[in-house]
């Protein structure tokens, strides 16, 4: 094998000759024509010497001044001769100093300045150097995708100077586990890569090379005393080197990665193709969801709240629906990961918003509006100035707003989400806190943020009658509700005992398709109209009578 670390090479020297190849043959001209007058310099030296010699000794009464012109002649020509020399010998050290800047440069443009590994290019040119090598032997190329996890924090609490000597120690560790038969790279500020050449019939052991790198870098190290670990996450893709191209092989591992990431895998994931097809999938997803937005196919759905003492509609909650022109109706399971993780979950949100509440501004003004605020939307500062814009434009009242935010969604930034809270409820908008008991809160931060509604997940719900644990935490959560006399809203009621059982442990107003379906706009305001002419029945006796 080739060792392939951060130095250089003998095809990086050749890369240097290659690259100035140009300016070396001016440089040969130079040269040559600064030979060509010392060698003239020489003869005319030798010939003027002759002819002071020869008039020594055969001059007559003009010896004084044959003499004074033939030394005059012997003093320019070794003057010249002096000067050439010393020119010829200036210009053959400009000539290595350039050889040598051009090296440096062809270094530093290859590798990475921190760690001393490849970076980018230099990575692209000698795992290329190495499918050929590779190639040549019938082998295959593998490339394993690393990226550090939590990094970010260790330069946030720590200083960039010492993110950078974890780095350091990184790559060391790198280059220590795989020795001179691989290819080391720091491709961007926390994402390595690896390429090794291995027979067919051992690609197993590149789970067992990235296996040993996660332990590798995931070990704690020590730094100006402190002890220090984060995490990892690798990818691996292999073709046989006669068919890879370092680009596309990088890119598959690349998406292994981000398997092993999204799903918190802690051990190498292998690409496959299925991951290719769903990224492509994704991403046909995504320019339908821009087209969509243009086109304005989003449109809003309405799932009854009831009030599960009375059976009076109390308000609807807004779920997003895409008019697809071939599809049809798709549900937001589909677009909305691919929305929020495209960035298109704010534009799409306040579209949906807008169009519901214009719909139900002319709707019974007791009829509260909940609508759901992304996690990626909470991060937004001018997320308040936006919702009060929206229900300016609709005409839509703020004191029958409710917004709806997750309780693991406070936690990224809590001083943030109390200030976008805040300034919503100062609007009069009213805010419930949606799927408690599936994340982190805590009683300070319940009494800390002025929520109106406290939401039970419906998965507590789902399991009511066949687990214990379900029953205990609704019952608690109803209990502390009460306690800060806050109604619990409770997620999932999709039958009659589940109904009689959220009544019984106190929960003040129910969702779910006990109640009735999502509906379109046309539906919800149809069905409040049925209920008022019937004098309000009980939604669910309306629902299943």
């Amino acid at each position: 094998m080739v060792v392939y670390f951060g130095c250089v090479s003998q095809s990086e020297a050749t890369a240097v000759e290659t690259s100035s190849s140009g300016s070396r043959l001016v440089g040969a001209r130079r040269d040559a024509l600064v030979l060509v007058i010392l060698i003239c310099a020489v003869m005319l030296l030798i010939w003027n010497g002759n002819a002071f010699f020869h008039n020594l000794r055969f001059a007559g009464e003009d010896f004084g001044s044959e003499i004074r012109i033939a030394s005059t002649a012997l003093t320019l020509n070794v003057a010249l001769i002096l000067f050439g020399w010393r020119r010829y010998v200036d210009l053959q050290h400009e000539e290595e100093m350039r050889v040598e800047q051009e090296r440096r440069a062809v270094v530093l443009a290859t590798t990475d300045f921190v760690t001393g590994l490849y970076n980018r290019k230099g990575f692209a040119d000698r795992a290329g150097e190495l499918c050929a090598d590779a190639a040549a032997r019938r082998d295959n190329v593998v490339i394993i995708s690393l990226q550090i996890n939590r990094f970010k924090t260790i330069n946030d609490q720590h200083g960039y100077e010492t993110g950078d000597r974890l780095l350091k120690c990184i790559a060391e560790a790198l280059t220590n586990e795989l020795g001179g038969d691989a290819v080391i790279a720091r491709l961007s500020g926390d994402e390595f890569a690896v390429a090794l050449g291995l027979h067919a019939d051992e690609l197993a052991r590149a789970e067992e090379f990235a296996e040993t790198i996660l332990h590798a870098v995931t070990r704690p190290f020590v730094i100006d005393e402190r002890i220090m670990q984060v995490g990892a996450f690798a990818g691996i893709a292999s073709v046989p080197a006669a068919d890879a191209r370092i680009p596309d092989l990088l890119r598959r591992a690349d998406i292994a990665m981000d398997h092993a990431r999204n799903g918190r895998v802690a051990r190498p994931i292998w690409f496959d193709a299925g991951m290719e097809r769903a990224l492509i999938a994704q991403g046909e997803i995504e320019q339908g969801i821009r087209y969509g937005l243009d086109h304005h196919q989003f449109v809003p759905y309405f799932e009854p709240q009831v009030d599960l003492a009375t059976g009076e509609i109390v308000g609807f909650e807004v779920l997003a629906r895409w008019n697809h022109a071939l599809s049809g109706v798709v549900g937001p399971d589909v677009f909305i990961p691919v929305a929020e993780e495209s960035g298109l979950i704010g534009r799409l949100s306040e579209q949906v918003i807008a169009e519901a509440l214009r719909e139900a501004a002319a709707w019974d003004q007791s009829i509260k509006i909940s609508v759901n605020i992304s996690p990626v939307q909470l991060a937004d500062s001018w997320l308040a100035q936006r919702i009060v814009r929206i229900l300016s434009e609709s005409a839509f009242p703020a004191e029958r707003l409710v917004v709806e935010v997750t309780e693991s969604s406070l936690f990224a930034d809590i001083d943030l989400a109390r200030s976008i809270v805040t300034s919503l409820k100062n609007q009069g908008v009213r805010l419930a806190l949606d799927d408690f008991g599936t994340g982190f809160s805590s009683l300070g931060h319940l009494k800390s943020l002025p929520f109106d509604i406290i939401k039970i997940d419906r998965s507590f719900v789902a399991n009511i009658h066949t687990k214990r644990e379900s029953v205990a935490i609704i019952r608690a959560v109803t209990t502390l509700a009460s306690a800060l006399s806050v109604p619990v809203c409770v997620e999932g009621v999709e039958n009659e005992a589940a109904f009689d059982t959220v009544i019984t442990l106190g929960c003040a107003i129910g969702q779910g398709w006990y109640f009735g379906k999502p509906m379109p706009a046309e539906q919800a305001r149809e069905l409040l109209d049925s209920r008022r002419r019937a004098g309000d029945p009980p939604l669910s006796s309306a629902a299943h009578g």
